[in-house]
């Protein structure tokens, strides 16, 4: 312990002489600040619409519920389809909508678009106005009446997920990148820059053992870690899931080392790597699509670790009934860290053994 206690300060006085965890914390308080004072908490996402409604149908139900939810009418209808247009030319991301009922009975629907709006966006937009126009008019929509008596709703979720303010939503993919995946390219620095220096030469005629070398690392990049995760989530979090998703970060900030130590194996100095390095990183972020867009999950992006880390950050940070998913992915990392840990320190033993 002793021994391993001399190395440990040895990598914590070089990392400040060299500006690492300097930088490292630095950065960490230079975005913080930018998620607390410039991004918007809000960002309102919704497409404005200017409704002609010659039925009343759409008019008198969104009445009723601006009524009982006791707010505002939405000022959306107009008096006319020449009204429609020219709302849409003022706001060019609006889009329109005309109802009207034709001599059968039948609700008709029209829907204007801007020149931009994709194919896909139109089909979803008309998609979601048949289902709601159906269930809001029967029997005059598309189905018939025993559709809607046969219909039977069941809420799979206990709970409600409150509105989520964007900077916080934000905030598990930021600590994803700038603390669980910082032990990748700070490894491959860290390895890259001793193994130029040959510093590691020389560390193989000391007492010390070599697992010892990489455990000090490893202990570093897991306390600088540990201090970034709390200055980017005690400010906008408080103490709320804080423990939790440090069961997230931890083997996270383990498994990104992991294959840092992989990496600096074989490249003789950190620039050398660096392609590899933002591979990886590239790949890491794949899975941040899905997170904002759960809707697009295929199977293969349940590869990547990165996924278990936002998912498991989420589940932490946000509950809503949902700590099942924050134990899965939990044990899945753990899981995929000692793997990684574990082979990564053979590998590298091995290899130093056969440089002269």
């Amino acid at each position: 312990m002793k021994r391993l206690g001399n190395i440990l300060r040895k990598d914590i006085i070089l990392g400040i002489k060299d500006v690492y965890i300097l930088l490292e914390i630095g950065f960490s308080i230079v975005v913080m600040a930018l998620l607390l004072f410039v991004v918007p908490k809000n960002i309102d996402r919704e497409t404005p619409v200017v409704v002609f409604d010659s039925t009343g149908m759409l008019n008198n139900m969104m009445k009723n519920m601006d009524k009982q939810a006791g707010r505002e009418p939405a000022q959306v209808f107009v008096n006319s389809r020449d009204e429609v247009v020219a709302g849409m030319k003022k706001n060019k991301a609006a889009v329109g909508l005309i109802i009207r009922m034709n001599s059968d009975s039948i609700s008709h629907v029209e829907l204007l678009t801007q020149p931009y709006t994709t194919k896909a966006m139109v089909e979803t937009i008309k998609l979601q106005l048949t289902d709601f126009l159906s269930m809001a008019h029967p029997p005059h929509g598309l189905y018939p009446p025993d559709v809607y008596r046969s219909v039977k709703v069941t809420a799979l979720q206990e709970d409600h997920r409150a509105e989520i303010p964007f900077n916080k939503k934000l905030l598990p993919v930021i600590i994803m990148f700038m603390v669980g995946m910082m032990g990748l390219f700070a490894m491959v620095s860290l390895i890259g820059q001793e193994r130029s220096d040959e510093t590691i030469r020389a560390y193989k005629v000391t007492p010390s053992r070599l697992w010892q070398f990489l455990l000090s690392k490893h202990l570093l990049l897991l306390a600088t870690g540990l201090i970034t995760f709390s200055i980017f989530y005690l400010p906008i979090m408080g103490f709320n899931g804080y423990f939790l998703s440090l069961l997230i970060i931890i083997p996270t900030i383990i498994l990104g080392s992991g294959i840092g130590v992989l990496l600096g194996t074989f490249f003789d100095n950190p620039m050398t790597g660096v392609g590899w390095v933002l591979l990886f990183m590239v790949v890491f972020s794949l899975p941040a699509v899905s997170f904002f867009a759960p809707v697009f999950s295929p199977g293969w992006m349940k590869l990547i670790p990165s996924y278990y880390t936002l998912f498991g950050l989420d589940a932490a940070m946000f509950p809503d009934h949902n700590i099942h998913v924050f134990w899965s992915e939990t044990g899945i990392l753990s899981a995929i860290a000692v793997v990684l840990v574990t082979l990564s320190g053979w590998v590298f033993t091995k290899r130093l053994r056969k440089e002269v």
